[in-house]
């Protein structure tokens, strides 16, 4: 059964484990929404629906003709995500009195970890990299809305992000509508200019925007306005000045889902050969899954620019 890291923490004995565990999920709430599946192995393999079976009205006494439905396989591949955290042993031993200095390093090492994995959840490329693949990566064709003209952005109309929503909603109601903090203060300053703008809390008592019919609407650092555009569509994560918006849901068997082989782990070492100091490094063997290409719905070529219906 899929758990989401904060579920996982919990479960954690490891003080230093949970210690990062909770560091990542403060750094990046996003990461607090996505279920995490634990593989034995180093990839999650699934058979997706390619083209349906077909079916016919027949007269009585008339033939019946077979027809199967035609899946293809799909593959998602752990990554190695970490790094070594130094400590001094003479700054640890001295400098500790207000601040234990090896916590610092392994906050500081966890928080980047935080920020690295939500950089490659929005801009990942796995071909030709140790990276997972990304949403932009990820999205189907069929699945992608665009703003922009040719090469130039526009600003965000909400009938577009209703379509969004509409598209993703065939398969199941959206738990995220996910963007830049700039698009989330043009959309917060339109919705309270029509009286629209509503809250409500998560399971965790933590406080969201909503759209619609409970939607969260999600802000994240890591969606960037330098976005680039080509034909309309979008190119680059950076060389131009829009940004993107997704919709979607997570959840094990149609939707997104984080992976992992045994969770964030720790090597330790109190003596190091060359240099006097610790080393502690942090390790994650993760990655992202999506099972139905209907769970994620990308609105690219958005400017910073006031919403209009």
């Amino acid at each position: 059964m899929a758990r989401t890291l904060s579920q996982a923490a919990e479960l954690c004995q490891d003080k230093m484990i949970k210690g990062v565990i909770e560091e990542i999920l403060y750094t990046s709430p996003l990461i607090n929404l996505v279920p995490f599946v634990n593989l034995k192995g180093n990839a999650l393999s699934i058979n997706r629906e390619s083209t349906l079976p077909t079916v016919q009205w027949r007269a009585p006494g008339g033939t019946w003709t077979e027809s199967t439905g035609v899946t293809t396989g799909e593959t998602f591949a752990l990554k190695i995500l970490g790094g070594d955290a130094d400590t001094d042993n003479f700054v640890a031993t001295t400098r500790s009195n207000i601040n234990d200095q090896h916590a610092v390093d392994i906050q500081m090492k966890s928080k980047a970890m935080a920020h690295e994995w939500e950089d490659c959840m929005m801009y990942g490329v796995a071909s030709g990299s140790n990276e997972f693949d990304g949403f932009h990566t990820l999205v189907d064709s069929a699945m992608q809305l665009h703003m922009g003209s040719g090469g130039v952005g526009a600003a965000l109309t909400t009938t577009t992000l209703d379509q969004a929503i509409d598209l993703v909603s065939i398969l199941a109601k959206p738990t995220f509508i996910l963007m830049n903090k700039n698009l989330r203060r043009r959309l917060t300053t339109y919705l309270r200019g029509i009286g629209s703008y509503a809250t409500e809390r998560d399971e965790f008592g933590k406080l969201w925007q909503v759209w619609g019919d409970g939607i969260p609407i999600v802000p994240t650092d890591w969606l960037v306005q330098t976005e680039d555009i080509s034909g309309a569509t979008y190119d680059a994560k950076t060389g131009g000045l829009t940004s993107s918006i997704f919709v979607g849901f997570f959840g094990e068997g149609d939707g997104l889902v984080g992976l992992q082989n045994g969770g964030i782990t720790k090597e330790h070492w109190e003596k190091l050969e060359v240099k006097d100091a610790m080393r502690t490094r942090l390790k994650w063997y993760v990655g992202l899954a999506m099972y139905s290409t209907k769970c994620l719905c990308r609105i690219d070529g958005i400017t910073d620019a006031a919403i209009t219906a």
